[in-house]
């Protein structure tokens, strides 16, 4: 049945929702806590990290095509602490603006339609900053690759805000912008699995273990919002009730965030 839907006179949708707005307070305050734990982080790494850089380079032709290319030159070395912090720190922006007075209404009134604009706003800047670091740490430095990967990134969350935008009744699901988002997320990842692979067949030591770490673990982690969004619209279990996926977004934010800044922090920024 459609969220809703008219059943005996009643909005059965509404009754739905109203059940839900009893958890809305805390997640009101989950965001708060949320919020001050990003800004804590993010000060961290601002305050300790050195000047660690990574640099973004580019090659140019050189002739006629195929004949050549010019010295790959650098175009921008990347401070990793600066990036690291800022992830955090938009992370925090946002999680303290849905907690606060003026906004809160707005971002309740989203959720109790199905979709939160803000996390995705939010997620394609962090996220896409994120995965950018992920492939200069694993060796990607061309600056193609590095606007191809940001946009594509980006593009990805901007289907999941779509599919939120196109199903506002989880009973029938058109699932057409999430296998879309599946396809653009998965691009990214394929970059940095070959430039990562590669290093370890060419390179007599390969790439150092903590971007073992790094790699899988926020490649599982990334993969989980997809799960989460799926199990949302599946209505699987304690899922049934949008606000726990939004609970478990939250979780999964702070945790990849702060697996990505302290695995770098203890690695390359100390």
């Amino acid at each position: 049945m459609a969220r809703g839907a008219q059943v005996n006179g009643h909005d059965t949708g509404s009754e739905e929702l109203g059940a839900s707005s009893a958890s809305l307070e805390g997640l009101r305050r989950f965001n708060l806590i949320t919020g001050i734990v990003h800004l804590l982080q993010a000060l961290a790494i601002f305050v300790l990290s050195n000047d660690f850089s990574i640099p973004i380079t580019a090659a140019f032709v050189d002739g006629p095509p195929g004949s050549g290319y010019t010295e790959r030159e650098v175009i921008w070395n990347v401070p990793i602490g600066l990036g690291v912090g800022v992830f955090l720190l938009l992370a925090a922006i946002d999680h303290l603006l849905m907690a606060a007075p003026r906004v809160w209404p707005w971002y309740r009134d989203n959720l109790r339609r199905g979709i939160n604009y803000a996390r995705w706003w939010e997620y394609s800047a962090s996220a896409s900053v994120m995965v950018v670091l992920i492939a200069l740490i694993v060796g990607v430095s061309d600056i193609g690759a590095i606007i191809a990967i940001a946009g594509v990134n980006a593009a990805m969350i901007f289907f999941g805000m779509v599919m939120e935008q196109m199903n506002p009744d989880r009973e029938r699901v058109n699932w057409t912008p999430f296998w879309f988002g599946c396809v653009a997320g998965a691009v990214p990842w394929v970059i940095i699995a070959y430039q990562f692979l590669g290093a370890d067949s060419r390179s007599p030591t390969g790439a150092p273990g903590f971007v073992y770490g790094i790699v899988i673990s926020l490649f599982v982690l990334f993969n989980s919002f997809a799960v989460n969004m799926a199990l949302q619209y599946r209505r699987a279990g304690r899922w049934r009730d949008y606000l726990y996926g939004e609970r478990v977004y939250i979780i999964l934010s702070l945790v990849a965030k702060t697996a990505l800044a302290w695995q770098v922090f203890a690695n390359t920024l100390v």
